[in-house]
Order: structure tokens, then C-alpha cells, then sequence
């Protein structure tokens, strides 16, 4: 199983990506292979589930200084935390600090963060036509790690 984690606030544009995908994988239906969690703008919540040893996906937008709708998928491990700090907010809070207070407090899930460049963040907008068209990718991406760790746990 992965928990897969939703960021953003969905009144923001191109920052409501991580609840959307939710959003739509939860009209999918139930799925064992993951726990979906909504986790809005929080940091805490992350930071819950951050904690253990269920393999975490974190969906976020992020400025990347790529074209709007890009899609990047890496690990804490391969990218900086301070590289992280700077692309991936908590709105207020740094992923970077919420991941050094997760280890601080005790074993660490591990952690993959999918980040959707943005086109546009403000409040009262919807999603841009590039992050859309990225949604494919997205779920792609969460489908292959999903049946990575459906097979890994299977095998343990």
C-alpha cells in the first residue's frame, strides 16, 4: 500500500492539482493498493503520515522553472532538502522542515513528491489547460509506483 497525499488549496488555480487528483482517484472507486488523503494547505497532516513506514506520494504543484504543466517526479533522497524548501510549499510551512521534524521524531516513511509546474496561482481561478493536460501523466505516474509497492509488498 502507498498513502498518497494531496496538496493545495483548491480556491488557488493551478495550486488546487494535489486535491483534484484526489478528487478524481476517489471517483475511481476504492483501491487497495492506496490510502488517499486530502491534506488541503496542512503541514501537520503531512507530517502525520510522514511518520512510519508506509511509502509516501506526495502531489503538489511547484515552480521548477519549467513550462507550465510539467510534471516531475523524484525522491527526498535526489533532491536537496534545501533544493525541495524552495519548490514544494506548505503553504507557511517548507516541506523541507516538515520531512527534518518527521526524521527528528522517529522512522520515516519513504517519500516521493510529484510536482505539477503551474501556469497560474491566484485566488478565484480554476486549473490552467496545461496543468489539465498533465492530469494523465499524473495518474500514470501514481498508477506505476502504486503496483511498485503493491509487487514489493507482496514479495516481503
Amino acid at each position: 500500500m502507498i498513502k498518497i497525499i494531496g496538496l493545495g488549496n483548491a480556491l488557488r488555480g493551478d495550486d488546487a492539482i494535489g486535491p483534484e487528483i484526489i478528487e478524481i482517484l476517489e471517483a475511481m472507486g476504492e483501491n487497495d493498493a492506496w490510502q488517499l488523503i486530502d491534506a488541503g494547505a496542512d503541514a501537520f497532516t503531512v507530517l502525520e503520515h510522514l511518520l512510519g513506514d508506509t511509502p509516501v506520494l506526495l502531489i503538489d504543484c511547484a515552480d521548477m522553472k519549467i513550462a507550465p504543466g510539467g510534471v516531475k517526479m523524484f525522491t527526498v533522497e535526489e533532491a536537496s532538502l534545501a533544493e525541495i524548501s524552495k519548490h514544494v510549499s506548505l503553504h507557511g510551512f517548507g516541506f523541507a522542515e516538515v520531512y527534518r521534524m518527521a526524521r527528528q521524531l522517529g522512522q520515516c516513511a519513504p517519500c516521493k513528491i510529484i510536482g505539477v509546474q503551474p501556469r497560474e496561482v491566484a485566488f478565484d481561478r480554476e486549473l490552467s489547460l496545461e496543468v489539465k493536460k498533465a492530469i494523465p501523466e499524473i495518474l500514470n505516474l501514481i498508477n506505476r509506483e502504486a503496483m511498485i509497492h503493491e509487487e514489493e509488498s507482496t514479495y516481503h
